[in-house]
């Protein structure tokens, strides 16, 4: 069946707006992995999020351009609701929250074996995370802290500053500090649920 002029056009819009999307979807998930990407890759990772900012804007604009000129108005219209919706929902979600909260949510099982361990007195100071919880310590490790057990899920190069996931077998006071890094000290500042807190 032989190919016509316009369906040919056709498939070419349609990857023109299935690459605007997909530079989107990329540009998402460095925002929500943003934690990770760091204790990963370092600095490098505001560097990734930023060429992925580029790319997703230089990309819905030259495919808007080019699309507009072929006058397939339509597929213009979708590249823009993309760009526009893609862009007011990075810029409006919190990712810390979406992040921390997501992954409590989706480890929450793992986690309360990881208390009932500790409340039991099986945890070493520095305990070996399980490999499905590892990711979210940047060490690899849950730390005892004074009456909590710890999870360092960021820190600044220097370690002047920090945040992370604690357990209080108790709940925790508004005095109540954890040591996030060599040079800061966190509170307990959100409930997450069953004795955890995000803490900063």
């Amino acid at each position: 069946m032989p190919v016509t002029e316009g369906s040919s056009r056709t498939t070419h819009n349609r990857r023109f707006l299935l690459g605007v999307v997909g530079v989107w979807l990329l540009l998402v998930a460095c925002c929500y992995l943003m934690y990770p990407l760091i204790d990963a890759i370092s600095l490098l990772a505001l560097l990734a999020l930023a060429a992925c900012w580029l790319s997703a804007g230089s990309g819905s604009v030259l495919a808007l351009i080019v699309l507009l000129r072929r006058r397939a108005y339509g597929w213009a219209a979708g590249v823009l609701v993309v760009a526009l919706g893609s862009g007011l929902l990075l810029w409006t979600t919190d990712w810390e929250r979406t992040y921390v909260d997501s992954q409590f949510h989706l480890h929450r099982n793992q986690l309360a074996e990881l208390a009932a361990r500790y409340r039991n007195g099986q945890l070493p100071s520095a305990s070996v995370l399980p490999w499905r919880l590892r990711h979210l310590s940047i060490d690899g490790r849950a730390h005892k802290r004074d009456s909590a057990l710890y999870l360092p899920v960021w820190q600044d190069w220097r370690a002047e500053s920090g945040v992370g996931i604690g357990y209080f077998p108790t709940s925790p006071g508004t005095d109540t500090l954890i040591a996030t890094a060599a040079g800061d000290m966190g509170q307990p500042v959100r409930y997450l649920g069953d004795g955890w807190w995000w803490v900063a």
